[in-house]
């Protein structure tokens, strides 16, 4: 397409617009080479890693022993390099590429060794043989980014398509989805199919004391003879809960399955086909039903008929991770904003948000205030002992006060059923707002603000306030989206700075590291990845860090190099996306290289899902004279405004070495099918 008369700075080629960015800045801005810095560093950190933490053949050194047995632990080790491939589609080293490539066949290949103790191995056909997808979501966001990154790769390909099929039930041996129904049949699915089989196994039956019990509490406090934690180190009573969690847990459909959107996603953005995006519409708007039918709260199981409650006496809680146990809105909050955001990409209907904000907001109608700060409740369950150490930092019985209600006497652990009280988590209301642009949602990121610990004003390691590890080392939501609205001009060179210092004191635990390898865990790696990429997302993109359970990357801009016809930021470029509205994005784009031009081509949405209209760019072509031998900013005229139509999925900018522009791109949302796609 043409898009109106070329100014001479503009060149359209191939249907796309290329301006020019010669602009100097003087001194390059600080951000510009802090970002760069922190690429650079990540860059060079890839072999402490794979020298010294996985076995020559990219297999893991956990389990320690090949005669492992077990359902669990696949997740962590495709978690240990989740975030590789998106370091690389955000600019890193095409190294990192390469090993994400070679540590998922290598882990894949790996764990089809091991045995479940069902006759089977681990991984079967190159694929989870049946677990949960609170777990899976986690595993399998190394493979989307990996599908992201590099979608010209056809046995990523191949896996996406043959993945996706084990929900429409095109493998014989794998019906893990009823359409009549529109419910996934077990909590536990995968290449075998629905894995009721796990609740027999040795995980669950008997289900002894753990040490995790300490904060995720009982599963059901109706059990015989188990009123703590602490009685489940007697072995009839560790059988008899085994028992009922076989019972209860074992068959039908659980919110966390909303993580298989994801995967839908994934195999609809590689080839279109309707089937992929009828799914997922399909799938979420049934749950959306169930909220509607159910008072405005999702229920948390779903019977093999398509009753809620049907193994649980009717209860709409007490589902495996659901409201009850272990992690409550947690894992609830991540699966419907994961579908939210797929069915919203999929069909750009917008309404598919209320599938995660309704939640939300029925949670928010319950909470307190406690020093300044709002208080949500975020698990929900029947009459029993809830004595927790709160995964969430959550208030304890002492510490939440009781306006609710006034006449209450003392202070309240639980209030209605609902319990582990804790500060706003803000990825879901961020990731709302992102994708709505909706003031409303922004104007609940003001009120949820954690004040205790003030988050919308200081780098804070998440970790500092809220005893949860973030695995994704991120947490930075509120204090990125104060930048975006003007309140904390600092916050690019703080949160770069901070992620320099995660990379080098996790390079310095490397270096002094000592444990013996006999006593590593399946999180060993996890602890160890020096990788860190919140604050790339925020900055180059202008997007929130996807959601860590199995959430695609959401973000209205993207990059591609076409020098090195890779995707990414250029070497020598930084770019800082400092203002997002519903129909416009603001981005400076810094070429720091002191003799070299740099192109950069900008994709209007992660998978082009968005067009650019029109952009607005300065332009100081001519603003040194010819008899002006050095710089000088007393020689800069005013700045040349340009202004270029576009009406495009693409926007290419030629920089000028040492220069800068800061460019105001107008755009439509959702106008366009999403696709995993290169632009050459």
């Amino acid at each position: 397409m043409t898009a109106g008369p070329t100014p001479d700075n503009a060149s359209a080629s191939n249907d796309r617009i290329t301006i020019s960015a010669d602009a100097p800045f003087g001194l390059p801005p600080t951000w510009a080479v802090l970002q760069r810095q922190l690429i650079d560093v990540m860059n060079l950190a890839i072999d402490s890693v794979l020298d010294r933490y996985v076995h020559p053949d990219g297999s893991m050194m956990w389990p320690t022993s090949d005669d492992y047995v077990g359902v669990d632990a696949l997740d962590d080790a495709y978690e240990s390099f989740f975030n590789w491939p998106l370091f690389y589609l955000l600019g890193g080293s095409k190294r990192y590429l390469a090993a994400s490539h070679r540590e998922f066949d290598a882990i894949t290949r790996q764990f089809a060794r091991y045995q479940t103790g069902f006759g089977h191995p681990m991984v079967v056909n190159e694929y989870e043989q049946g677990y949960d997808w609170f777990h899976q979501s986690e595993g399998y966001t190394m493979f989307y980014y990996l599908s992201m990154a590099d979608p010209e790769h056809p046995l990523t390909r191949e896996r996406a398509l043959r993945f996706a099929g084990l929900y429409l039930n095109e493998d014989p041996a794998a019906v893990n989805w009823d359409p009549e129904l529109r419910i996934v049949k077990a909590p536990c699915t995968g290449s075998k199919g629905p894995a009721y089989r796990n609740f027999s196994g040795a995980q669950f039956n008997p289900y002894w004391y753990a040490a995790h019990m300490d904060w995720a509490g009982l599963p059901f406090h109706d059990v015989p003879g188990v009123s703590t934690p602490e009685d489940l180190k007697d072995e009839a009573n560790a059988i008899a809960m085994g028992a009922v969690l076989q019972q209860r847990f074992s068959r039908g459909d659980v919110p966390s399955n909303l993580a298989i959107t994801s995967l839908m996603t994934n195999a609809f953005l590689y080839t279109g086909q309707p089937k992929y995006r009828d799914w997922v519409e399909s799938y979420s708007s049934a749950w959306m039903e169930r909220i509607a039918r159910n008072g405005g709260v999702i229920p948390d199981n779903v019977g093999l008929s398509g009753r809620v409650g049907e193994y649980l006496d009717g209860r709409w809680y007490g589902g495996y991770y659901g409201w009850s146990w272990p992690t409550g809105w947690e894992s609830i909050g991540s699966a419907t904003m994961c579908a939210a955001e797929n069915a919203t990409l999929l069909t750009g209907d917008l309404s598919f948000l209320d599938l995660a904000r309704s939640q939300l907001e029925r949670l928010l109608d319950r909470a307190i205030l406690f020093e300044g700060t709002l208080h949500m409740p975020t698990r929900y369950g029947e009459d029993g002992n809830y004595e927790l150490n709160s995964i969430f930092g959550g208030l304890r019985g002492e510490e939440l006060l009781a306006p609710l209600p006034p006449e209450a006497p003392g202070p309240l652990l639980r209030h209605d059923g609902w319990f582990d009280y804790a500060p706003v988590n803000p990825d879901v209301p961020a990731h709302l707002w992102y994708l709505s642009m909706n003031e409303a949602d922004r104007n609940r990121l003001e009120m949820i603000q954690n004040r205790r610990m003030p988050d919308s004003t200081t780098v804070l390691n998440p970790a500092s306030w809220r005893p949860t590890v973030r695995k994704n080392q991120s947490g930075h939501e509120q204090a990125w989206l104060s930048f975006l609205a003007g309140d904390f001009p600092d916050y690019p060179e703080e949160i770069l700075r901070y992620n320099l210092a995660q990379v080098y004191h996790r390079l310095r635990l490397i270096r002094n590291d000592q444990q013996d390898p006999a006593t590593y865990g399946d999180y060993y790696l996890q602890e160890r990845n020096p990788v860190t990429v919140e604050g790339l997302i925020q900055l180059t993109l202008g997007a929130p860090m996807p959601m860590y359970n199995g959430g695609l990357l959401m973000a209205r801009l993207r990059y591609f190099d076409p020098g090195r016809r890779r995707p990414g930021l250029p070497e020598d470029v930084a770019a800082l996306v400092s203002g997002v509205t519903a129909d416009r994005l603001t981005v400076q784009l810094v070429n720091l290289h002191p003799t070299a031009a740099r192109e950069i081509l900008l994709s209007a949405g992660a998978f082009g899902e968005h067009r650019f209209t029109t952009v607005h760019y300065q332009n100081l072509c001519d603003a040194i004279g010819p008899n002006s031998p050095h710089f000088d900013p007393a020689d800069m005229p005013d700045v040349r405004q340009r202004s270029q139509a576009v009406n495009s999925q693409w926007l290419a900018v030629r920089l000028s070495p040492g220069c800068q522009s800061t460019l105001e791109i107008e755009m439509d949302s959702f106008v366009n099918p999403p696709a995993h796609q290169m632009p050459w």
